[in-house]
């Protein structure tokens, strides 16, 4: 009675006038169901069946368990840390649980992305060797094989004219010195040394060099004076940062290389620039580069980019003569601008509807898709990986949220609701795209093509191999890892026994969240499966050493150009035309096709979907290492 009375008293308005028994919530499902009966039933506007009242009740029973579960959770803090971190403390119900110990791994707050200073990585540096005529030529030749066909930072003509200076004379020598340029040498030679780089050393290579270079830039309040130089010096402070996993400077720079960079109007279109065709060319690729690492950059992050669609008018760089084809630049600038919308867009952007965040979703994975199937067959191997992870990063929400419910149903003791099938190829989607990202990483290194400290292989490794553990723990027919794991590890050590700390992290991360999902099975590369079986997964994306100059040096006709609308990101007519010449090459679908056509509709699992990006209970940011910290919170327990 004291029961009755109390709900009695606790009831609803809508309940006390109809004299029903009310469950106290707020609004009760009683008065939904009767305010459903009234509006539409009797009211005879619109008839509802009984099944279709008691699928919209089901629906409000759901809202009320999320809710109730929710109510003390919502924000972060002690208590959403506690309730994720405690996920899994009580699961006993599946022989596929996470097999985590506490013990090995502990959350801790120096765990997260924090701001390294570059002041680590510079000042225990004794003295500085500059290079030999020979080496600084080698390095030269190393840093555009890796960076100056995807990317611009210097006109190569008038650097090599200026290395012949520096060593021509004692005179010629101190001009050189004396000038910004040698900032700019410095800082080549320092991201060469990083490529080049054979066997592990006590200090990061090229940091003599790039502190070097440190003391040499001139102040701030003198950079615009120093005009397009500095921009380029920039980028590449910039550049080197990122490869030596500073990623927050590495940002700092950039931004003010944007900033300068558009101060001196490198965004304009050629014919405003007001210099020379090779000047203006130059000038062109340059801010296309600098815009591009930008967008990157901040992607990488999570973080605002630097420029917005009124920097944008202008068109991308035409064939111009004495430079390499910007066929690659505008590859690498379209998939940059899709990752700045993935992320706008999708993370974190509270402000979008449901069918908003879907069909942009939708937009997104056909421009990938179109983007893929426009590569030239030379290209495949440098832009393929940065295709799939943006395929990652527009997918991984719905798999990281399935994993997270698959451990809630094994704390619980009982069985998961299986997915729709929209969301399951969401998530078939996003394991392809890890799977053959890795594939194509796994080449580079059996070719011994893959920089070192390469900032965005490593990035990309540690991404889909996250993915890959992820459908381990969902896919319980997977007794044992892929293959495409062991390729991961293979990857991950290559890059770590050369002295890259940051991919001797990764590497551990990894193994930590593997160890959950097959807890008898190790993370290591002299225990994988079989070579040969890598080696049939990835001969068809062999190429030969040099290939990627190779095959851009050859002459094209100037394909069609247009200005960018400035109607914003979503017109891509520009880089469209730009890939004209390539589209009809013969390449196999197998190396980028994403399942067919991807002009699909969405929308009826759009409240799914919205929800995987905007969950309070596991916030996800985009940013790799934040949402693995948030899954491996989930792993571990409390």
């Amino acid at each position: 009675m004291a029961g009755s009375s109390s709900r009695s008293t606790n009831a609803c308005e809508t309940c006390r006038k109809r004299k029903v028994k009310c469950s106290g919530d707020k609004p009760c499902r009683a008065c939904i169901k009767h305010n459903w009966e009234c509006t539409f039933g009797h009211s005879g506007r619109r008839r509802f069946s009984e099944a279709q009242v008691k699928h919209l009740l089901e629906k409000v029973r759901t809202y009320e368990e999320q809710l109730s579960s929710n109510s003390t959770d919502l924000t972060s803090g002690p208590a959403f840390e506690s309730q994720v971190r405690s996920l899994l403390d009580r699961s006993h119900s599946s022989d596929r649980s996470f097999h985590g110990s506490t013990s090995n791994f502990q959350y801790r707050a120096d765990r997260l992305p924090q701001w390294t200073s570059v002041k680590e990585l510079v000042d225990n540096v004794a003295g500085v060797t500059f290079p030999s005529l020979e080496e600084s030529q080698h390095l030269l030749d190393q840093f555009l094989f890796y960076l100056g066909v995807s990317q611009h930072f210097f006109d190569p003509r008038s650097f090599s004219d200026d290395l012949m200076l520096l060593f021509q004379s004692p005179e010629t020598r101190q001009q050189q010195i004396n000038s910004p340029w040698f900032t700019e040498y410095l800082l080549v030679m320092a991201m060469a040394k990083l490529m080049d780089v054979k066997h592990p050393t006590s200090q990061t290579p090229g940091t003599d060099l790039f502190a070097e270079a440190l003391k040499r830039l001139p102040p701030l309040h003198h950079m615009g004076g120093e005009g397009v130089v500095a921009v380029e010096i920039l980028t590449l402070i910039a550049t080197y940062l990122q490869w030596c996993d500073r990623k927050h400077d590495a940002y700092l720079y950039i931004g003010l290389a944007l900033r300068l960079a558009i101060a001196l109007g490198c965004n304009l279109r050629e014919v405003d620039q007001r210099c020379l065709p090779s000047q203006s060319a130059h000038r062109l690729r340059l801010w296309w580069t600098v815009y591009m690492l930008d967008r990157r950059l901040s992607s990488g992050l999570g973080l605002a980019a630097g420029a917005d669609e009124r920097q944008l008018r202008t068109e991308l760089p035409r064939n111009a003569m004495g430079f390499q084809s910007p066929v690659a630049l505008a590859i690498n600038v379209r998939i940059a601008r899709v990752t700045d919308d993935i992320m706008s867009t999708l993370y974190g952007n509270k402000s979008i509807t449901q069918l908003e965040l879907v069909q942009k979703i939708q937009g997104i994975l056909q421009e990938l898709h179109d983007t893929g199937r426009s590569f030239p067959k030379s290209l495949v191997l440098d832009f393929n990986r940065p295709l799939q992870s943006a395929i990652i990063l527009c997918t991984r929400p719905i798999l990281l949220q399935r994993a997270r419910f698959e451990a809630q149903s094994q704390q619980q003791s009982r069985s998961t609701e299986p997915a729709p099938s929209m969301l399951l190829r969401l998530c078939d989607t996003c394991d392809e795209a890890a799977t053959r990202s890795l594939a194509i990483l796994e080449s580079l290194r059996l070719q011994q093509t893959i920089p070192r400290y390469g900032f965005f292989d490593l990035d990309a490794t540690f991404s889909a191999a996250f993915v890959l553990v992820m459908v381990g723990f969902l896919d319980k027919s997977q007794s044992q890892p892929p293959p495409a794991l062991d390729q991961a590890s293979k990857v991950l050590r290559f890059l770590s026994k050369s002295g890259n700390l940051a991919a001797e992290r990764r590497l551990q991360d990894i193994a930590q969240s593997y160890s959950h999902v097959w807890p008898n099975h190790v993370f290591d590369a002299n225990t994988s499966h079989s070579d040969a079986a890598t080696q049939d997964t990835t001969q068809t994306f062999t190429i030969s050493p040099g290939s990627r100059q190779d095959a851009l040096l050859a002459s094209l006709d100037p394909p069609p150009y247009m200005t960018v609308a400035s109607s914003g990101r979503g017109d891509h007519q520009d880089e469209i035309r730009l890939l004209e010449p390539w589209s009809n090459m013969d390449v196999p679908d197998a190396m980028f096709d994403m399942q067919g056509d991807w002009n699909l509709d969405l929308s009826g699992e759009a409240e799914g979907i919205y929800s995987s990006f905007h969950n309070p209970t596991l916030p996800l940011t985009g940013v790799d290492y934040i949402d693995w910290l948030e899954i491996e919170k989930v792993f571990n327990g409390p």
